[in-house]
């Protein structure tokens, strides 16, 4: 009943434990391979799905395992009420999907952030952004520069393409190699895919939003890219320092307003946290002093 409620109708059990134990062994063994850690996760969206959608295969007469007819009949409740949820949830999933695709997207930026002010970028940030893009071999996004004084960059996609925000704040709370060190986080998001494993784990924590593991599975996705954007930002500015630095001095400013953070965007700075530890396991984003911690390592590895 417990693999039922956190996973789905437990149909092989042994099965469904072996494959959950191996991705969990994944997750814990490749700690710091952050590419490996995050499709060790999704790995287990995938079991939870094809667990979750076990009722509507058997409803249409396809399913994967052969349903044993007693032990279907004494949880037939479980099984019908399993089956109203995976049909809403991936419903809700579909509609979502469409709307991100579809609609959001392909807004302009200040009808999709209203809240914000958004300026004429500065020659020096088109250069830099231009400059890392090609370093990573990506096509170069648009640069956009945001009047606010919270110290921050993100990524965001608007009029069906990529931009790369960054605020007054941080062009005035950071050196010129801390800048780029940002832009090359936020560039790394770009070239790692991060927007569509995001809207993976998203689309999969909506479908199977019955089940309580996927409320940790999708920020731990989260997690797992920002801590791959740093190493990768790192790899394309020739080193930690840059950006250890700048998350430095970022740690120490005040926590962004939540309604200027765009929701869909790849935020660079989620500075601090007001959970209690044991609740940070729901943020998507990482603490800093870990992401500093995980930089100064590639130092002196």
């Amino acid at each position: 009943m417990l693999t039922w409620f956190l996973v789905g109708p437990p149909r092989p059990i042994f099965v469904t434990g072996a494959l959950l134990l191996s991705s969990i062994a994944v997750v814990l063994v490749f700690k710091h391979s952050f590419r490996a850690r995050t499709f060790a996760l999704l790995g287990i969206f995938g079991i939870m799905l094809v667990e979750s959608i076990q009722p509507v295969l058997v409803w249409l007469g396809l399913e994967l395992v052969p349903v044993h007819v007693g032990w279907w009949s004494t949880f037939r409740f479980f099984v019908d009420a399993n089956l109203l949820l995976t049909v809403i949830g991936t419903v809700a999933a579909c509609c979502a999907a469409v709307y991100i695709q579809f609609g959001r997207v392909r807004m302009d930026l200040a009808t999709a952030f209203p809240q914000m002010s958004f300026v004429a970028p500065t020659l020096g940030l088109n250069e830099c952004v231009t400059r890392l893009a090609r370093i990573a071999g990506i096509k170069p996004p648009e640069a956009v520069l945001v009047d606010s004084g919270a110290p921050t960059a993100f990524t965001v996609k608007t009029n069906g393409r990529y931009a790369i925000a960054v605020t007054i704040g941080l062009l005035e709370s950071l050196e010129g190699d801390e800048i780029e060190a940002c832009i090359a986080h936020e560039i790394a998001h770009l070239k790692n895919n991060d927007f569509a494993l995001r809207l993976v784990a998203t689309l999969s924590k909506v479908a199977l939003f019955a089940r309580p593991l996927s409320y940790f599975i999708e920020p731990a996705v989260y997690r797992a890219r920002e801590f791959l954007a740093d190493k990768t930002a790192a790899m394309f500015t020739g080193g930690p320092d840059a950006l250890a630095s700048a998350l430095s001095k970022l740690q120490e400013c005040s926590v962004i307003p939540e309604s200027f953070a765009p929701a869909d965007a790849i935020c660079l700075c989620q500075l601090s946290s007001s959970r209690r530890t044991s609740l940070r396991i729901f943020d998507k984003h990482p603490d800093l002093e870990k992401r500093i911690s995980i930089l100064r390592q590639m130092k002196t590895e």
